[in-house]
């Protein structure tokens, strides 16, 4: 049995992953990179990571992820990206590259703060490294210069529980979470 990952996420419906990667392909050949990107079926902004288990991840640790999230009430939102950043230590042969942003992602760091707060008033350890969202791309063996991107994301109207089967470039949805408009 292959491993999972286990996470809460924002996605984007399909055809705005489309136009996220058309859009970041023609920035990346207009810099004369390679634009082998992840699938956009997967593209999703990571609110709260749990980890990787050797099997199915843990049925209370989802109970408990599920009961966290449905206390959480927040608004929809709209998010967009102003930064393509490549990051990794240099010697390191998987460097992220991805989209990031400030004012832009100031809405998901709050609802990321919200859930986090709901999942320790249930016990679940405080994350132990600051949160930074953002919309891995592909990785690569070497990093690239950071640029300056001005690109809308989408209307953030739910959140969803996310089950990621190791190597199998997947991801199924367990439970989704409406943002209230």
């Amino acid at each position: 049995m292959t491993g999972h990952k286990l996470f809460f996420a924002l996605r984007p419906d399909e055809e705005t992953a489309e136009r996220i990667a058309r859009f970041v392909a023609a920035e990346h050949e207009a810099r004369g990179l390679q634009p082998r990107l992840r699938p956009s079926r997967i593209f999703h902004i990571t609110l709260h990571y749990f980890g990787f288990f050797e099997a199915e991840p843990d049925a209370e640790l989802v109970a408990l992820a599920s009961r966290a999230a449905s206390e959480v009430v927040w608004p929809a939102f709209d998010l967009s990206f102003d930064h393509f950043k490549s990051w990794g230590q240099e010697r390191s042969s998987k460097h992220p590259f991805v989209l990031t942003g400030g004012q832009g992602l100031e809405a998901v760091r709050e609802l990321h703060g919200a859930l986090v707060e709901r999942l320790a008033a249930h016990g679940s350890p405080t994350p132990e490294r600051d949160f930074q969202p953002h919309l891995t791309l592909r990785y690569d063996k070497h990093t690239a210069p950071d640029w300056a991107v001005d690109l809308a994301g989408w209307v953030a109207s739910e959140f969803v529980l996310v089950k990621s089967p190791q190597g199998l470039t997947r991801h199924d949805v367990i439970a989704r979470w409406p943002l209230q408009g």
